[in-house]
This record gives C-alpha cells, sequence and structure tokens, in this order.
C-alpha cells in the first residue's frame, strides 16, 4: 500500500511563537538536518537560528558568534516568542546548546531540548552532574525513542521527558528496471562505529556464495578513503560500488532502486535513514542498540543482530537474498510501520505540546 500525503500545516499563530535552534539544515548532512527540514516544511513561519554549519573549527566559531547575536536580537526584539525549541545532542553539540538553555531561560522562554545523536548515554552518564543540572532548566526534554526516555528518567532523574518520534518526509515512489540481483543498501557515516567495516568483511568472506545474486551500494562521508580501499583490499570491488554523498533525488533514487536496508551501527539513537527506508517498503537488518528495536521488529519488518557480530549478520543477508516473497512481505511491514514518523502525525504531537507548555504558567 503506497503511503498518502497530507500537507497540513501548524497553526500559523502558535508557529509565530516558536523559535528553533540546530544545525544549518540547508546545507548540513545527516539525521539532525533532515528532521530540521521537514519541520520547516510542517511550520509556516519557521523560525530558526543556525548554531552550528559542517565546516572547520574557524567557521564554527563564526557561526557560533552569529548564532548568539541572531539569538539576542529575537530574544529582545521579538517578544511574540514564548517557546525555544533546540536540537541537540552530545559534546560539543551540548555544550553550545547549554548557553541558549540558560540564555533562553534569562529570557523567561519555556525550553524544550530536542536529544538526538547514539552517544549521548556515553557521554551524560561522564558528566552526569551537568547534564543534570542543564536538563532541570529545561519544561521539556524530547527523546526518540521508549528506551531513550527510560535512561533518561531512571539514570538523569529527568521528569518531564516526552517521546516524540522522528519525522520523515514523504516517499516518492519510482519504477524501476526488473533486476536479478538483490540491491542491499547502506547510507550513513562510513566509519566503524556504523559497522560498515564488519558487513565489508561478510560481503567478502561469502563472495562466492553470493555470485550474481548481491550488488552492495552504499552512501555517505567520513573515512571515504579508507573504506574504498578496504574494498580493493578485499577485492569485492566488482559487487560492492560508492555512490558518494548523495540526498534529494539522488537518494531518492537509490531507495527505489534498493532491496535491502542495512544498517549494522555499534551506537545509534535512532536512525532517520532506516525510517526513510522503512518508507520505501524496504525490509532491514539492524542491531539492538538505541531505539532500533522499537521500529525493527526481528522477524517481522526485517533483522536484529548484535552489534560485531558477523555470523548473524550473514545469515540475515541470507534469509533476505534468497527469498524475494519474504523480502516482499517484510518491506509491506516496514510502509505499514512507519506511518507514525510522518509528517501529518508528527505535526499534531508537536502542537499538543506547544499548547500545553503555553498553558502551564
Amino acid at each position: 500500500m503506497k503511503i498518502k500525503k497530507n500537507s497540513g500545516k501548524i497553526n500559523y499563530s502558535l508557529a509565530s511563537q516558536i523559535l528553533f535552534l540546530g544545525i544549518d539544515y540547508k546545507k548540513a548532512k545527516g539525521g539532525v538536518a533532515s528532521v530540521e527540514k521537514v519541520y520547516s516544511t510542517i511550520f509556516s513561519p519557521f523560525r530558526f537560528v543556525r548554531t552550528v554549519v559542517d565546516g572547520n573549527s574557524i567557521q564554527k566559531i563564526g557561526i557560533f558568534i552569529e548564532a548568539f547575536i541572531h539569538f539576542m536580537f529575537v530574544m529582545i526584539c521579538c517578544p511574540e516568542i514564548k517557546i525555544v525549541h533546540i536540537h541537540g545532542a552530545s559534546y560539543a553539540s551540548f555544550w553550545r546548546k547549554r548557553i541558549f538553555i540558560f540564555l533562553s531561560k534569562l529570557f523567561r522562554k519555556k525550553v524544550v531540548y530536542h536529544m538526538h545523536g547514539g552517544a549521548f548515554k556515553e557521554f551524560a552518564l561522564k558528566h552526569r552532574t551537568i547534564v543534570n543540572n542543564t536538563l532541570r532548566k529545561c519544561d521539556t526534554v524530547i527523546v526518540l525513542s521508549d528506551s531513550w526516555k527510560e535512561f533518561f528518567i531512571n539514570e538523569l532523574g529527568c521528569k518531564n521527558v516526552i517521546v516524540i518520534k522522528n519525522p520523515i518526509e514523504h516517499p516518492i515512489y519510482k519504477s524501476v528496471p526488473k533486476k536479478t540481483a538483490c540491491v542491499l543498501l547502506f547510507l550513513g557515516l562510513l566509519c566503524k562505529e556504523k559497522g560498515i567495516y564488519d558487513l565489508l568483511e561478510v560481503i567478502s568472506e561469502n563472495k562466492k556464495a553470493y555470485g550474481v545474486n548481491l550488488i552492495f551500494r552504499f552512501a555517505g562521508n567520513g573515512n571515504v578513503v579508507d573504506v574504498l580501499n578496504t574494498i580493493k583490499r578485499l577485492k569485492i570491488d566488482d559487487i560492492v560500488f560508492y555512490e558518494g554523498w548523495v540526498s534529494g533525488k539522488e537518494k531518492i533514487k537509490l531507495l527505489n532502486e534498493a532491496d535491502v536496508y542495512i544498517l549494522p551501527s555499534y551506537y545509534e539513537g535512532l536512525p532517520i535513514s532506516i525510517l526513510e527506508s522503512m518508507s520505501y517498503h524496504l525490509p532491514i537488518i539492524s542491531t539492538n542498540v538505541g531505539g532500533i528495536p522499537e521500529i525493527v521488529k526481528d522477524g517481522v519488518n526485517g533483522f536484529i543482530i548484535e552489534p560485531g557480530n558477523k555470523k548473524k549478520m550473514k545469515k540475515a543477508i541470507d534469509n533476505l537474498l534468497f527469498n524475494r516473497e519474504l523480502r516482499e512481505k517484510m518491506g509491506a511491514a516496514s510502509a505499514d510501520m512507519v506511518k507514525d514518523h510522518l509528517p501529518d502525525s508528527v505535526k499534531k504531537q508537536l502542537e499538543n505540546l506547544y499548547l500545553k507548555l503555553l498553558n502551564d504558567k
């Protein structure tokens, strides 16, 4: 069943009272930028201050100074702003956003801190006191999954924690030519933590068994040169293809042409790439970290493995590679399960949150 599009937007008078802070979604790469991009389509106006950009340290410092000036201008000159919604993660992102949290409270604004990033658990436990004191200043903390909500409540003592699902753009379906090989797809940062090297080793070790039945396509930034050298060393460059960094039409094309999506990560929050792949009717192979088990049900819309378990990774690939009927069944389940992440559903959750905050004196 195709996913239908709904073009509803947040009420104008409500949207006008909210200021967003986050990465420059128009230029940046990655999941948080994707979320902000969807938000920009459901808020009118979308009042936004960019606090960081992809770039070197000097560029980031410059943008932070610009963000500080922009933010202070809005606080002083736009009294209609009642809520500051901050997208953040761990490490440098948290330290930057901490400043804006305290400034927002100084101006008597309601603060929503929207947590992204799978590495926050380790960061928060290492800096527990500072993190606790900062989050207590927030009126609401948004997390991406029930497992993260439990962590924030039980380990960090947060009380005002809610789950709002990451939104994804509506899928754009395209007809693709029939093919004999099963296309396995990976989208993400090319690094050890994402499990890309484990996956390449599994493909190498079983290349003979896969024969002409498997093609692996991957896209992303990160350790590109090292990954490409690994592919050559493993002699799998005839069935493994790097597509560069993709977005927009290029990403849509890859998702339409894929048969299975795989992300064997060691750390995650709730990956946008998995949600997007589910909306394109793809079965998922991923790991039992972060909020992934809440969206990928083992044996229903894909397979869940432990990080680094190459034996189970091979088994999951085999199950889908040689069984088209199972791929189609699990892909249909994925599309059905991801509906709560479409913009209209997320819009309703945000509206309820903002109205509650505005009514709480």
